[in-house]
């Protein structure tokens, strides 16, 4: 391929994986590989099925709650704490998609979470606003790892992010977002996200910002509550 600039569009899926969670988990366990971030259903929650103890429980796995808002979805599961208190966890994200002979092939899945509360004993850390934002992001394998994701919005620079470890659902990356930084991404309709292989190509990555605006919105407001 020639290294040249290539640019793909995108095709907003029907359904959303429970991408911020799935990088939380990772940081948790660091000698577990997260689960493959593209659900095909907007139910799955990624439980094991082959385990014999899930097979001996029979329980039924939970139900996310999802809400669309043009391009974006607003998701919400309920889960448990390590303490085993009921918890539920929010997010909005989008997956952008290239065709590949008959399949659809992930490109750019992108999420956005309130970031994890500081544990109570940690006075200095109980001060940071629940409201707090994280932007976790996930790539295809065969990236060069030192040139990063950048993400643009309406043709102004946004957000760099550095990756922070590959596995077999690609290379993931994670950045807090300040205010402006959110209201940029909010106030745009198109991004792109730009990448490099390791061949040396680059890769444009567009997406659509439509609806974020309105999904942030249903974030914040479930971080309230």
């Amino acid at each position: 391929m020639s290294p040249a600039n290539k640019s793909l569009s995108f095709k907003t899926l029907t359904s959303v994986a429970f991408l911020s969670s799935t990088l939380f988990a990772f940081s948790a366990t660091a000698q577990e590989q997260p689960a493959p971030a593209a659900a095909n259903t907007p139910s799955s929650t990624g439980s094991r099925q082959g385990s014999p103890a899930a097979a001996n429980e029979q329980q039924p796995a939970p139900q996310a709650r999802v809400q669309k808002f043009d391009d974006w979805y607003y998701r919400c599961i309920d889960g448990k704490a390590a303490d085993g208190a009921a918890t539920t966890h929010c997010e909005v994200a989008q997956i952008a998609t290239v065709k590949q002979g008959e399949q659809d092939v992930n490109v750019l899945t992108l999420a956005i979470a309130k970031a994890d509360a500081p544990a109570v004993s940690d006075k200095k850390a109980g001060k940071q606003p629940a409201s707090d934002l994280v932007l976790t992001a996930l790539v295809p394998l065969n990236m060069y790892l030192p040139a990063g994701l950048s993400i643009d919005a309406a043709d102004k620079p946004a957000v760099q992010l550095a990756y922070r470890n590959c596995n077999q659902a690609g290379c993931w990356s994670q950045q807090k977002l300040d205010t402006k930084t959110i209201s940029a991404l909010a106030k745009a309709a198109d991004g792109v996200g730009h990448v490099q292989m390791m061949n040396g190509q680059k890769v444009n990555i567009k997406f659509s910002l439509k609806g974020l605006s309105a999904a942030l919105d249903a974030l914040q407001k479930s971080a309230s509550n």
